[in-house]
């Protein structure tokens, strides 16, 4: 596996545009999955759920890069329809729209966040994992004193065209003082066999 995750690895750095800095923290959550691997028993915090043994009984070999060449057509029935909502929406774990039109925009930011912005605690190997493939790191701010006029649903959605991947996510929300967000996550997973590693950081 660690063969691969460099081949992978270095897939992610050629199809992007990073910073030095940013390549040398990606690469350090790198070395830090590769020493720690999947959670399993062996660790306290995870000894009722083996992730490593669920991947290999029922995934198997894993991909890690995320090739955006797939086709991203869905069923777009998995829509609420009967609720007014904000949504952003993520097709075969890349972005594919967003949508903030109930609110005012000068209260809410998105943007790419930066890794050097997580500077949560790492000891998380899932983290590390989700550090490394993340195509790119979202930063939601919601300025202070305003509250969301409706609630954000987030469309987590996997078409029939991808298989055995690891698909990564990572959203930042920041609420400054006083302003509230209410957060719906929907997953409609069409694929077969994938990882989802989807990473909220609050």
């Amino acid at each position: 596996m660690e063969e691969q995750l460099k081949t992978e690895f270095n897939k992610v750095i050629e199809n992007s545009e990073l910073s030095e800095k940013e390549i040398e923290l990606k690469r350090k959550n790198l070395d830090n999955f590769v020493k720690e691997g999947f959670p399993s028993r062996k660790n306290e915090s995870w000894k009722f759920s083996d992730i490593n043994q669920i991947i290999q009984k029922n995934i198997g070999d894993l991909n890690y890069y995320n090739d955006d060449t797939y086709s991203r057509d869905f069923d777009q029935s998995v829509y609420i329809t009967k609720l007014k909502h904000n949504k952003i929406i993520f097709i075969n774990g890349r972005l594919e729209n967003f949508d903030f039109g109930f609110e005012e925009n000068d209260k809410i930011e998105l943007s790419n966040g930066n890794l050097k912005d997580n500077n949560f605690k790492k000891d998380n190997s899932l983290i590390n994992l989700n550090n490394v493939f993340s195509n790119k790191f979202f930063k939601i701010v919601i300025k202070e004193n305003y509250s969301l006029k409706k609630p954000l649903v987030i469309y987590n959605i996997t078409n029939g065209n991808i298989k055995s991947q690891n698909i990564n996510l990572n959203l930042r929300f920041i609420l400054e003082k006083n302003s509230c967000c209410k957060i719906i996550d929907i997953l409609d997973d069409k694929s077969e066999k994938n990882f989802m590693n989807v990473f909220y950081n609050f």
